[in-house]
């Protein structure tokens, strides 16, 4: 029972965590290209997680590095998709968009992972799961429409949303895509070792906007904060969460992630002034009861060897 509500209070932290982050990232895109700001984000991550990899790996580079002997390509492109691609969409829409209305098409990402599974054969959704499926994706679609304070069709206005859910899509699908090599390695390994390739590419991405960015402007709190948000949400967080699966269950523990759109959008409202809209508490409110209607009707049919090369 003790251990049950411990999962519960770090499970609490974890929602706080990846909450606040939204609203503190915002603040510190004033001043920081959204680029650079990842690949400080990314590295700090890296470093926490890779700590903790290799303490449980019995501080062994061989056990570290096996994932790469056995399965490299899934690997690589994992860590394109979730750690490359995803990471840029998502702080080029956070810097567009409301914190608010990005946590909410965030919220959105368990959509397009239960759309690739089943395409992938990875999990079959009945009658109940499709009707669950379109009332998340037309909360989605409300967010990214009427989750402005100035409701209009345009391209422009709408871009930080529309990158934003694009950026949704590639975490659902990296989530999705991953899923078979959760069966053979640790969330934790898997986390480290799809960083490692991407890393690189988000580096070559910065390199020509760090000339560009007035660092004058930077100050410590802002360097603080950038640690904190790689180091706790981006990294230590992950390790709470996934000890939350194993404590008490996957469908517990996702239930704790739907508090982190409206602590967001909560957040936001009081650390930034950001008006909280009836558009993102209708979006917000589908989404959230779109997924749970579909986690409820999720069959797991089969799970996938995953290829070795």
């Amino acid at each position: 029972m003790m251990k049950r509500w411990r999962s519960e209070i770090e499970l609490l932290s974890v929602v706080l965590m990846w909450g606040v982050n939204f609203p503190l990232m915002k603040w510190v895109l004033v001043v920081f290209d959204p680029i650079v700001l990842n690949v400080l984000r990314v590295s700090t991550a890296l470093v926490v997680l890779a700590w903790v990899y290799w303490l449980r790996s019995g501080r062994s580079m061989r056990v570290v590095l096996a994932p790469f002997s056995t399965h490299p390509w899934e690997i690589v492109r994992i860590g394109v998709v979730g750690w490359f691609i995803y990471q840029v969409g998502f702080v080029l829409g956070l810097s567009l968009t409301s914190a608010g209305s990005a946590a909410l098409i965030m919220a959105s990402a368990p959509l397009w992972t239960g759309l690739l599974a089943k395409f992938l054969g990875l999990e079959k959704l009945g009658a109940l799961g499709w009707i669950g499926l379109v009332i998340s994706m037309v909360g989605t679609a409300g967010v990214v429409v009427f989750g402005r304070e100035e409701i209009t069709l345009s391209l422009a206005a709408m871009l930080g949303n529309i990158i934003m859910l694009a950026a949704a899509m590639m975490w659902g699908f990296y989530t999705a895509m991953a899923r078979p090599l959760i069966s053979v390695m640790t969330p934790t390994a898997l986390s480290v070792c799809a960083i490692l390739p991407a890393l690189p590419l988000l580096t070559l991405a910065a390199v020509p906007f760090m000339s560009q960015m007035d660092w004058s402007q930077v100050t410590w709190l802002h360097v603080i904060l950038i640690i904190a948000s790689g180091a706790l949400p981006t990294g230590f967080a992950i390790v709470l969460w996934n000890r939350g699966v194993r404590t008490i269950g996957a469908s517990h523990t996702a239930a704790f992630g739907n508090l982190v759109p409206f602590v967001a959008l909560f957040s936001a409202w009081w650390m930034l002034g950001d008006p909280v809209l009836p558009g993102q508490l209708i979006g917000g409110a589908l989404i959230i009861g779109g997924l749970a209607v579909m986690r409820r009707s999720r069959v797991e049919p089969r799970t996938l060897a995953p290829r070795v090369h």
